[in-house]
């Protein structure tokens, strides 16, 4: 996160407030140390993107044998006609795949580490075993690759904190794995399990997250307590927010997070803070609090105080279910912009700082104002 501001405004001064220490709860999002990716702007040029994909995908997160599991029963011909010795070099090739050149050179910082333990972890995994020779069968490398892939961020992200991984870096991943691997086409195996994903999906989202609620509601940031603590114990970290900002010379541009965007809305509406220019709110939930009428510091219909100057850029994936638009409810006072983190929800809520856009929207706001 850190790098990609200072890529993006090399020339702009960039200080962090932590409030998790003042507010008496610990931040879900970690410090900006662990969000940063080491790659800010990854690429992502000519990727093909679908909604069928992102639905593979947030059942990948959630079950990385998801589609070897739908694949395994359709495949045709027999696994016993594989050599010992073709299956013994694609277990080769996973278990290499780490010290791979193509792969390694994507790997930052002690990701290869993350990939080793993620090799291991598959190789132990009996069906994974059971499958391998179905896969094999018809040189399936692409599910092999993706189940590598969401393994792997699983194991990187394993503290359920920041999303480290961006969606470009995962195709590059996998697409680099899938090549070790034997470069084989995606194939009609593939295409088939990902219609199967796509049909099942608008099917299972209801249950699916009645079953899984307390693991979606624990990932998702902010979390409903860190809310609720905020909405009785917010004016504190309002005031420290304020005379930080003071504390900071010349003009500045705000920017928050998710329950952050909250506090440094209601901070601006509480204070009058001449020097801030700019409010950004990312991934916010201040329209939503408005529309409810239970912002602390600005009732539902109320115009905003004339102190309240500072132009405000709201930015929001359509796929976060913490997010939410904000020109309807204050029109002419604010500005939506529509990013696509490309990941499912509750990973997209955490995505924004590995998406490009998101740092080109900033730096557009603060070079306008």
């Amino acid at each position: 996160m850190g790098d990609g501001f200072r890529k993006a405004l090399p020339d702009t001064s960039l200080e962090t407030c932590s409030w998790g220490d003042v507010l008496g709860v610990a931040s879900t999002s970690g410090p900006a140390e662990e969000d940063d990716t080491g790659s800010p702007f990854p690429d992502g040029a000519g990727t093909d993107w679908s909604d069928a994909e992102r639905a593979v995908w947030a059942r990948l997160h959630d079950d990385p044998l998801f589609e070897i599991r739908l694949a395994v029963p359709t495949v045709s011909g027999d696994a016993s006609a594989i050599s010992p010795r073709t299956l013994e070099t694609l277990r080769s090739r996973i278990r290499n795949l780490p010290e791979e050149p193509t792969v390694e050179k994507l790997l930052p910082g002690e990701s290869a580490d993350h990939l080793r333990e993620s090799v291991a972890e598959v190789l132990r995994n009996r069906e994974f075993v059971a499958a391998l020779p179905f896969l094999a069968v018809r040189r399936s490398h692409d599910l092999v690759a993706r189940c590598l892939t969401s393994v792997h961020i699983r194991v990187r992200e394993k503290d359920g904190g920041a999303v480290l991984v961006s969606a470009a870096e995962r195709d590059e991943l996998w697409r680099a794995v899938e090549k070790c691997l034997g470069a084989a086409p995606l194939g009609g195996l593939g295409d088939r399990t990902r219609a199967v994903a796509w049909s099942t999906a608008q099917h299972m989202a209801r249950p699916v997250v009645r079953r899984h609620r307390e693991r979606l509601l624990a990932r998702a940031t902010p979390a409903l307590g860190d809310i609720l603590l905020y909405q009785a114990r917010g004016k504190p970290l309002r005031t420290f927010l304020a005379e930080r900002i003071r504390e900071i010379p010349g003009p500045v541009a705000l920017l928050g997070h998710s329950l952050g965007g909250v506090a440094c809305f209601e901070s601006l509406v509480a204070h009058d803070l001449p020097n801030v220019r700019l409010l950004v709110t990312v991934g916010s939930q201040v329209p939503y609090l408005y529309g409810l009428d239970a912002l602390t510091t600005h009732r539902l219909g109320a115009p905003l105080p004339e102190h309240f100057r500072a132009r405000w850029v709201n930015v929001v994936d359509r796929e976060d279910l913490l997010a939410f638009p904000a020109e309807d409810h204050f029109e002419g006072r604010v500005e939506d912009v529509e990013v696509d983190t490309r990941e499912p929800f509750p990973r997209a809520h955490g995505a924004y700082w590995t998406t490009p856009r998101v740092y080109e929207a900033v730096r557009t706001a603060v070079e306008e104002c």
